[in-house]
């Protein structure tokens, strides 16, 4: 197993050598990998604040520099009063690129690629694009109070127990979303991993024709490994670019172990 491994990460010349392997022991192989690739994600996902002050402050951007339609900046009148624990004023909804948050809204706003809050008079619910995380009741918050109004003309205090508020709500689904971030990436992986194998599969019939399908399947198999050894990389990494290079090293690998094979019968 452990020869197999360093060849497939290593030495794609002399994966041929393996064409007679059994393809159950193949597809443990690529499962191992797998395996230690989703552990990765999960691992680096649960460790990230998907959410935090960043995103807090870009919501109090939005509300201190927010327009209408008009071109003038709206009249907003929302309040939480943490004692009464009711939110009081007229509907609005204020969106930025990664964070959205309305007030008293009829219906939950909500967005693909942002995470959501909607509050109600006595409560909000939070997505993560379309995925629902969970709801809440102010009547159990510790959520401190706050004025938008005195938010939107950029008063200190006001600006850090809104911001705070917001961290609060974003701690407390941070797990939930960074699963469902770590669910996403490996589902996208997976999708990635099949077109590759099917493409290797493809080049190699041109790359050497005589080789029969079931060991030209099984050596594919084999040069896709590192796949997964180089997309795990640059999600630990957190360097995008490296994915890159894990889609082009199947077919460098493809390309070097078929060049290297004259005849199977």
């Amino acid at each position: 197993m452990l020869q197999r491994i360093k060849t497939s990460l290593c030495h794609p010349r002399y994966i041929g050598l393996f064409f007679k392997d059994k393809f159950h022991k193949i597809i443990l192989l690529i499962l191992l990998f797998f395996l230690v690739f989703t552990a990765g994600v999960f691992t680096k996902t649960m460790l990230t604040d998907q959410f935090g002050n960043d995103e807090a402050i870009a919501v109090q951007k939005v509300i201190q520099y927010s327009i209408d339609s008009n071109g003038k900046r709206p009249t907003i009148n929302i309040k939480y009063d943490s004692s009464t624990k009711k939110i009081t004023g007229e509907a609005i909804v204020f969106k930025q690129e990664t964070v959205i948050i309305s007030f008293l809204q009829d219906k939950n706003t909500i967005n693909k690629d942002a995470i959501s809050i909607n509050f109600t008079e006595n409560g909000y619910s939070i997505y993560y694009g379309y995925y629902f995380l969970g709801k809440g009741d102010l009547n159990d918050s510790s959520l401190k109070s706050f004025d938008l109004a005195k938010v939107q003309a950029g008063d200190t205090a006001e600006c850090i127990s809104f911001r705070s508020n917001l961290i609060t709500i974003f701690d407390k689904y941070q797990y939930v979303e960074a699963a469902i971030i770590g669910a996403q990436a490996v589902i996208s992986i997976l999708v990635y991993y099949a077109l590759i194998v099917i493409l290797c599969l493809l080049y190699a019939l041109f790359a050497n024709p005589s080789i029969e399908f079931k060991i030209r399947m099984k050596l594919v198999l084999y040069d896709s490994i590192p796949y997964f050894y180089w997309c795990l990389i640059s999600i630990l990494l957190g360097v995008d670019w490296i994915q890159y290079i894990a889609c082009l090293v199947p077919f460098i690998y493809t390309s070097i172990t078929f060049a290297h094979i004259k005849r199977i019968r």
